[in-house]
């Protein structure tokens, strides 16, 4: 049986090595040495580095606009249908939060996973949220096994408790998916077309529920239409969707040009 409270080799390594190296002294940014009162954190420096979403944003996927923008939804969300209601984000996906991303996922930094959650919950009080239930874009079975940890679900823990919404596992992979990097719009939404099912024994909980769905980064939104569509055939009322960082809203004529 997956573990996910930590425990397991690689989770005593890791509480072994905090005891050594609190991750609380070091800036989860650029490592420097910070105290305890730091926001996130961050260190002084890093933390103004963060292009946080605190300007215009999209009206339906929640992605941060130029300030030029001449409309209230981004290029994106005016050529295509999402599956899910509502988008919030906390940041652009910049160099920073890049980085801070790439230290959580690929580095073991599971301690980073609160702090990202710290940062949502400051991002959507206020808003006019209120999911019966939480859950998270699950990992493939190898990229959890591979990091000891599946990096969302963590931050969907952490962000439960800070909110106090219930955390529950609803989704999970069914199929190998390619890495989207690389890939174009279409190409994500057919990679991860039929990638996603119910959890099983789960649809009686989703019915008439509204869920907040949790991921890490937002570009096209193709994992979370997947994801956000099989919860709403399972009977979701509502499914809105949290991410720490979104892309920017680029127009392909704009694309174009820049080749």
């Amino acid at each position: 049986m997956r573990r996910t409270d930590g425990t397991g080799p690689a989770g005593w390594m890791r509480e072994l090595q905090d005891l050594v190296f609190p991750p609380q002294l070091y800036c989860h940014s650029c490592g420097a040495v910070i105290d305890g009162t730091r926001t996130y954190g961050l260190c002084d420096d890093c933390i103004t580095k963060f292009s946080w979403a605190a300007g215009s944003v999209c009206a339906k996927c929640g992605k941060p606009l130029p300030e030029t923008a001449l409309h209230s939804t981004c290029y994106d969300c005016r050529t295509t249908q999402h599956a899910f209601d509502r988008g919030y984000t906390c940041a652009s996906y910049g160099l920073y939060e890049r980085m801070l991303i790439s230290e959580f996922k690929e580095r073991s930094k599971d301690h980073i996973g609160h702090a990202i959650a710290e940062v949502m919950a400051d991002r959507i009080a206020g808003e006019s949220l209120s999911p019966d239930i939480l859950t998270a874009v699950p990992a493939g079975r190898w990229k959890t096994a591979k990091r000891g940890y599946d990096q969302t679900e963590i931050v969907a823990q952490s962000l439960a408790r800070r909110i106090g919404i219930r955390y529950l596992e609803l989704l999970v992979r069914t199929k190998h998916t390619r890495t989207m990097r690389q890939l174009g719009a279409g190409e994500r939404r057919a990679n991860v077309q039929g990638a996603f099912s119910i959890l099983k024994g789960r649809d009686s909980i989703i019915d008439g529920k509204k869920i907040l769905l949790i991921d890490d980064v937002y570009t096209t939104g193709s994992t979370l239409d997947a994801c956000a569509a099989v919860l709403k055939e399972a009977g979701a009322a509502r499914v809105d969707v949290l991410t720490f960082a979104a892309g920017a809203d680029v127009h392909p004529a704009f694309e174009e040009a820049a080749e």
